[in-house]
């Protein structure tokens, strides 16, 4: 007597048992992970090094954006004196230039001293370091281009969105 033919059976999941493979849920989860992972190795390779120099183009940042809401108000530019050391507000007046108090608008030093200051893009700006650099600030700020300030070979930019708002930029 033959035997008769055994047929597989596949089951389904309607009966309990699970096929093999991964479901589409499983594989966004990981995903997921994995990019979260990937973002946390990112930010902790981040060389440290460059941290103080973004943070002095931070702080410049901020008090230029003081002085372009104080030119707002005035009507008057103000011109920003940048060096290696530091940098100083001045106002124009009758016998030319004026320091700004600085209990209106501070000045401030770099620490340690940077190894230049630039100007890229905007009117004459070639991207070139120097140790002296006037920058008008107030006037229309998408001319002016971007600051950059160096040390080493690191470089922080200190640019403008066009409406006179400062930040750091890449």
């Amino acid at each position: 007597m033959a035997k008769p033919a055994v047929r597989a059976m596949t089951q389904t999941s309607a009966t309990g048992v699970r096929e093999a493979g991964f479901t589409l849920i499983e594989l966004l989860v990981v995903l997921v992970l994995m990019g979260i992972m990937l973002g946390m190795v990112t930010l902790s390779v981040r060389s440290p090094q460059n941290r103080p120099l973004v943070e002095e183009g931070e702080r410049l940042a901020a008090v230029m954006n003081l002085a372009a809401d104080e030119a707002r108000l005035t009507g008057h530019p103000l011109l920003l004196l940048l060096d290696r050391q530091g940098w100083r507000f001045f106002e124009s007046g009758p016998q030319g230039p004026q320091p700004v108090p600085d209990d209106e608008l501070p000045g401030g030093r770099f620490d340690p001293a940077l190894d230049g200051v630039g100007l890229e893009g905007g009117l004459g700006g070639g991207g070139e370091s120097v140790s002296r650099l006037q920058y008008w600030v107030g006037q229309e700020a998408m001319d002016n281009g971007s600051l950059f300030l160096q040390r080493g070979n690191q470089q922080a930019r200190v640019v403008s969105d066009g409406l006179g708002n400062y930040q750091v930029g890449r």
